[in-house]
């Protein structure tokens, strides 16, 4: 499922070399003859490995369609007919372990085994009244729309599309991305680099390979020194007209919906889903896997450790609504006072 114009498969593996690479035992009576891919469990076909790590995960197996997938022996029943049981004792560890051996230079920015003979490859398409300036390297393949500005010193992997009036600052860096009309990246932004995954073993943590991509799209505009993680396997997406900051860290998997305001220094872990129309105040961190509903407004220094609704202000750790974060504050701000009051009379006595 990984996009060829960003990453060379090396597959695809029989069945006897899955086994020998993860260590995984396929079940009795399979007919599969050969892994070429690996997605997730939504987006496989007959063609693909996928993993599933956990009861939770369960329904996502059963509707799989995918021909082979990683899993422990207790839900290895619940694989559907003509998919494969590779059953091991860390599904996710043999996933990553097979798609390392399909992917195994993830991070190159020109194809494995050429080097890269001058800074603008041969192969890369510029449009009409685009500015490349002095040191900027493109890499094989590039596809950039008429009237864009490339700054100095920037570098575009590989594959990258950037579309019609954009800019990228100098010293950005771009890769496994497609970046739509006007967009505006400022300067030492990197967009498209490893998400931060691994899977925790006795010996250490095993790297993912990180086989997705960033999606960006019209109008969007990313402040100075913000990264933007591409996804694992599905991709990083920015929604048409957000606006990011400086300093924003955005993980892999993460979908950012129209119109957003990410102020400076937010944190959103991976697999997040904000909403559009969301306004994040700066410093505010986001944990994994949270939803933040459309027109949502989160304020500067919070913690959004679970799903919050759309149309409403918070503010906090955790963030809460804010009339009720407030209204703890002072109370908490009316009792401290009350307590000092209490010892400076009972010192007055002594």
């Amino acid at each position: 499922m990984a996009d060829s114009r960003f990453y060379d498969n090396r597959g695809p593996f029989s069945l006897a070399q899955v086994e020998s690479l993860t260590g995984a035992l396929a079940m009795a009576g399979t007919s599969l003859v050969e892994v070429q891919d690996v997605a997730p469990l939504d987006r496989a076909d007959g063609h693909h490995a996928s993993y599933c790590d956990g009861v939770k995960f369960q329904p996502a197996l059963r509707a799989s369609r995918a021909g082979a997938v990683f899993v422990s022996e207790a839900l290895a029943k619940f694989a559907p007919p003509g998919c494969v049981a590779l059953v091991c004792s860390q599904p996710a560890l043999a996933f990553a372990k097979l798609a390392t051996a399909l992917y195994p230079k993830v991070g190159y920015f020109w194809p494995a085994g050429r080097e890269p003979l001058r800074l603008i490859a041969d192969s890369v398409r510029v449009g009409a009244d685009t500015v490349v300036a002095p040191g900027a390297f493109l890499g094989e393949n590039v596809e950039i729309g008429s009237g864009c500005i490339i700054g100095s010193c920037a570098v575009i992997g590989r594959g990258v599309r950037i579309g019609r009036g954009t800019s990228i600052g100098a010293h950005a860096s771009i890769s496994h991305a497609l970046v739509g009309d006007r967009c505006i990246v400022h300067a030492g932004a990197r967009i498209g680099q490893d998400g931060f995954g691994f899977v925790g073993t006795t010996e250490g943590h095993y790297k993912i390979p990180q086989l997705g991509r960033v999606i960006i799209q019209d109008d969007v505009e990313i402040g100075a020194n913000v990264t933007i993680d591409r996804g694992a396997l599905a991709d990083t997406i920015i929604g048409e007209g957000t606006k990011i900051d400086n300093l924003v860290q955005i993980g892999h998997n993460t979908r950012i919906g129209r119109r957003c305001i990410i102020v400076s220094q937010v944190g959103i872990s991976g697999s997040c889903d904000i909403g559009d129309f969301v306004v994040i105040g700066g410093q505010t961190g986001v944990a994994d896997h949270v939803n933040i509903g459309q027109g949502a407004y989160v304020a500067a220094k919070s913690g959004v450790s679970r799903s919050l609704e759309g149309g409403k202000v918070y503010g906090g750790f955790p963030a809460r609504p804010i009339e009720q974060w407030r209204r703890e504050v002072g109370v908490v701000s009316r009792l401290a006072k009350g307590k000092q009051g209490k010892n400076e009379r009972s010192g007055s006595q002594d």
